[in-house]
């Protein structure tokens, strides 16, 4: 296992250095440790749907310079965007990411259109020469944009029903389009299984969208927002299509 993990650190530094930008969906963690544990057990992303997801997104940015490159055999918790000084894109997801017990299949996607989110999703940017997006902005982005063209291609992503009643609620403006409504559902019910993901990697309470973050930013913040309850949030106003929240985002 240490040989295989000092591959993928190499591997992962290779792409690095021939590579103008890379940016990780969460900040390096120790979580690899736990697959061992949940490499044999049933996940809600196997391996199958680990693939049809990104497929799903390799056929919604068909005309992109875009690689999107899956190793399920990895055990990772966490995925990248690396993009070149010819634009061109480079997406790894990762088996150990999908195993995580807090990921389901709406979650996993939320994961993957925030990396293409770095890549597509325009302004605030983390550099201005690269053009790759922020994180709040690559959050805001997969839920916004990005989610509902993969779930076009894999209906699976749109089938939750039952929801709790606050998300029944803001998704009800959907009302006259089961669709939309399924894929408002869908990604609020992603955004907290990542929320319950990173809250397990900060040892806090998991986030709930009942509760938003009351800060107030003096600037945008172009880094990872300061708290778990902003990235939530985030997913929470792309999902509804109102304004980047203010804990991270200044207009």
């Amino acid at each position: 296992m240490r040989v295989y993990r000092l591959f993928n650190v190499f591997l992962f530094l290779l792409i690095t250095i021939t590579t103008a930008s890379a940016h990780n969906f969460m900040p390096d963690n120790d979580l690899w440790k736990d697959d061992i544990y949940y490499i044999n057990l049933k996940a809600a992303v196997d391996s199958s749907m680990f693939n049809k997801i990104m497929q799903g997104a390799r056929d919604s940015y068909s005309n992109q310079k875009l690689t999107i490159n899956g190793d399920w055999s990895d055990p990772t918790v966490n995925a990248s965007c690396n993009v070149n000084s010819d634009g061109n894109i480079f997406i790894n997801m990762y088996g150990g990411l999908a195993r995580r017990p807090e990921v389901t299949l709406e979650g996993f996607t939320i994961v993957l259109c925030h990396e293409l989110g770095h890549a597509f999703a325009g302004s605030p940017y983390l550099n201005s020469d690269t053009h790759v997006s922020a994180e709040g902005q690559a959050d805001y982005y997969s839920t916004l944009t990005c989610y509902s063209k993969i779930a076009s291609k894999v209906t699976e992503l749109s089938k939750i029903v039952n929801s709790s009643d606050f998300i029944k609620a803001k998704c009800s403006r959907y009302n006259d389009n089961q669709i939309n409504y399924a894929n408002c559902v869908a990604k609020l019910e992603g955004g907290l299984s990542i929320g319950r993901l990173l809250s397990t990697l900060d040892n806090e309470t998991a986030p709930q969208y009942e509760t938003p973050d009351t800060i107030v930013v003096s600037e945008t913040e172009l880094s990872y927002p300061a708290t778990t309850q902003c990235r939530i949030d985030t997913y929470l106003a792309g999902t509804l299509a109102i304004s980047r929240p203010a804990c991270w985002f200044r207009q």
